[in-house]
C-alpha cells in the first residue's frame, strides 16, 4: 500500500504555528483599528461602537464553540483549565472570529452572526478534525451562509451601498462610455478613496492600503507566502485589462481603460483582503510554492468570471470555497520530487492561465456594456401631471418686484394619504421663474427627496411660464418620477394662478 505525504509549510519555517497565527492575528487587528477610525470619523461612534459588538459577539461564539467540543472530545475524562487552554491554543479559534467579522458589513445582526460563527467553526473546521484538517476557509464558509441566509438580517444602522454591490446592480461591471465612466466614478469617490478605504463596504475589506502593508509586513516575516497574492492580484489586473483592450473602454482622468478597469477590480469588494489573508491560509491551499501559484492563478480566474459574468458583487469569496474544493486535486498533480515536478507545474499553470484568459475573453464578450439611461421629461402638459391636486397658499409681492408663490402639490406620499403633500416656494419676475425651492418634502426618504438636489432645482430657472415647462428625470432624480411631477404639478398650479 502506498502513502503520501505533504509536510506541512510550517515544519520548514523557523516559526512555530502559534508564532505564525500571532503575527496574523496582530495583522489583521491593525486592520480592524483602521476601521474602527473610518467608522468613527466618518459615521459616529455608535457606528464603531457597532462593530466592537459584532467582534465580541463572533469571538464569544467561537470560543464558546470549541470550549464545548474540546469538553465532549475530551481524553481520558480529563477535562479542566490547563486542558483548555492547551485545546483553544491549539485550535486558532478566534482568527476564524476576526477574519469572519471583518469580512461582513456593519449592519449586519450580532445574532446572524453568531448564527454564521457557529457554522464557520463547527461544521467548516472541527467536524472536520479541527485545525490544521479542513478542507474549506472556515471564515469563507461563514460568510457564504451569510450571504445565502442573513442578506436581509440588518441592524437600524445603516450605511450606503457598498463600491461592488453598486457597480454590479448599476452598471454591470462593464461601462464604456466616458459619460458613464464618470458618472460611476464619481459615485464610487475616485481611486484615492478606494485605496485608501474611506468609504462603507465590509467592515475590514475596504482599505486596500493598510492591507498592503500589512500583507508586506506579513511576508517579510514568512507568515504569508509573497507569490499567492501577487499572482492573484497580478491576474486579475491582467484578465480584466484584456477585457478593457477587447470591449474598447473608454479613458479615466487621463487613464487608459486598461489601467483604471482593472484597478477598479482590484481596489474594489474583498480582492485585497482575500488575497493576503485567506488565499494564503496554508491548511486549505497546497503545500507546494507550485501548488501555490496555481491555487492563485484559478481564484483569480474564477473571482473575474463570478464578477463579469454572474454579475454578482463579489468573487473572490466563491471562488476561494471553489479552489478549496480543488487543493487535492492539485496536489496529487504535484506529488513527487519537486525539481522533477518543475516542469510539469510550469505547463500547468500556462494551460490554466491561457483557459482562463480565452474564458474570461468569451464571458467579457457577451457582458451588456451600461448605456446612458434615455432621457425622460416631465412636463407641465402631460395628463398624469394633471392627476395632482395642488394649491397656491401664499402669494406676494417682493421689492425687486417678483412674486412669491407658496404651493403645495401632490407627491408619491398622496397614493398613501391624499391629503399630504409637497411644499414648495417659487419666484416668478416677469413671467419667467426665478427659483423654485422644495420647502417640505414628505416623499420617500433617499428617493423623494432627492428633488431638492440643486442639479434639479436649477432645471426651472429661467423657465417661461407662458410656454410649456419641462425637466429632466434622470440622473439626480432618478426613481423619484413621482416627486418631480409633483414639482412640475406646483409650476402648472402657478400658471393656472397667472392665466397662462
Amino acid at each position: 500500500m502506498k502513502f503520501n505525504f505533504n509536510a506541512s509549510p510550517n515544519l520548514r519555517q523557523a516559526q512555530s504555528t502559534k508564532r505564525i497565527m500571532l503575527e496574523l492575528m496582530i495583522g489583521l487587528l491593525v486592520v480592524f483599528a483602521f476601521s474602527l477610525v473610518y467608522y468613527n470619523n466618518a459615521w459616529g461612534m455608535d457606528y464603531a461602537m457597532q462593530a466592537v459588538k459584532l467582534m465580541v459577539v463572533s469571538l464569544v461564539v467561537a470560543l464558546v464553540t470549541e470550549s464545548a467540543w474540546a469538553f465532549f472530545t475530551k481524553k481520558e475524562n480529563k477535562f479542566d483549565l490547563t486542558y483548555l487552554k492547551n485545546y483553544l491554543s491549539g485550535s486558532f479559534g478566534w482568527i476564524t472570529a476576526i477574519i469572519l467579522t471583518l469580512m461582513c458589513k456593519i449592519d449586519i445582526t450580532p445574532y446572524a452572526l453568531g448564527v454564521s460563527t457557529f457554522f464557520a467553526i463547527f461544521f467548516a473546521k472541527l467536524l472536520f478534525g479541527g485545525f490544521g484538517n479542513n478542507i474549506f476557509n472556515p471564515a469563507a464558509v461563514g460568510r457564504a451562509i451569510v450571504f445565502a441566509t442573513f442578506m436581509g438580517a440588518t441592524t437600524d444602522v445603516v450605511t450606503s451601498a457598498t463600491p461592488t454591490t453598486m457597480i454590479a446592480s448599476e452598471f454591470n461591471w462593464l461601462v464604456i462610455k466616458p459619460e458613464m465612466i464618470t458618472e460611476m466614478m464619481e459615485k464610487l469617490g475616485g481611486f484615492k478613496d478606494l485605496f485608501i478605504g474611506w468609504y462603507p463596504g465590509a467592515i475590514g475589506e475596504t482599505s486596500a492600503l493598510i492591507i498592503l502593508l500589512v500583507g508586506v509586513v506579513l511576508a517579510i516575516r514568512k507568515v504569508i507566502d509573497w507569490r499567492v497574492p501577487t499572482i492573484y492580484l497580478g491576474s486579475i489586473f491582467v484578465l480584466t485589462a484584456a477585457i478593457a483592450l477587447m470591449r474598447g473602454v473608454g479613458s479615466y482622468n487621463g487613464l487608459p481603460g486598461f489601467i483604471w478597469y482593472p484597478l477598479l477590480h482590484v481596489l474594489t469588494g474583498g480582492v485585497v483582503f482575500g488575497a493576503i489573508f485567506m488565499l494564503t491560509d496554508p491548511v486549505t491551499s497546497p503545500t507546494s510554492a507550485q501548488g501555490r501559484c496555481i491555487f492563485a492563478l484559478g481564484a483569480a480566474i474564477i473571482t473575474v468570471l463570478i464578477r463579469v459574468k454572474a454579475n454578482l458583487p463579489e468573487g473572490c469569496l466563491y471562488s476561494i470555497l471553489m479552489m478549496n474544493m480543488l487543493t487535492p486535486m492539485i496536489e496529487k498533480a504535484l506529488e513527487g520530487k519537486q525539481l522533477v515536478l518543475r516542469k510539469k507545474a510550469s505547463i500547468i499553470f500556462g494551460v490554466v492561465a491561457v483557459v482562463g484568459l480565452g474564458a474570461t475573453l468569451l464571458a467579457g464578450s457577451v457582458v451588456e456594456a451600461k448605456e446612458p439611461a434615455p432621457q425622460v421629461f416631465v412636463s407641465t402638459k402631460d395628463a398624469d401631471v394633471d392627476k395632482f391636486k395642488a394649491e397656491v397658499t401664499e402669494q406676494f409681492v417682493n421689492s425687486d418686484g417678483s412674486t412669491t408663490y407658496r404651493v403645495k402639490a401632490q407627491g408619491y406620499a398622496s397614493i398613501q394619504k391624499p391629503d399630504v403633500y409637497n411644499e414648495f416656494e417659487i419666484i416668478v419676475k416677469d413671467k419667467k421663474i426665478v427659483s423654485l425651492t422644495p420647502t417640505k418634502v414628505n416623499d420617500t426618504e433617499y428617493v423623494g427627496d432627492r428633488i431638492l438636489a440643486e442639479d434639479f432645482t436649477k432645471q426651472f430657472k429661467d423657465a417661461d411660464l407662458t410656454k410649456d415647462v419641462q425637466v429632466e428625470v434622470n440622473d439626480v432624480v432618478t426613481g423619484a418620477t413621482f416627486s418631480t411631477k409633483s414639482a412640475v404639478r406646483a409650476v402648472k398650479e402657478v400658471q393656472n394662478v397667472m392665466g397662462n
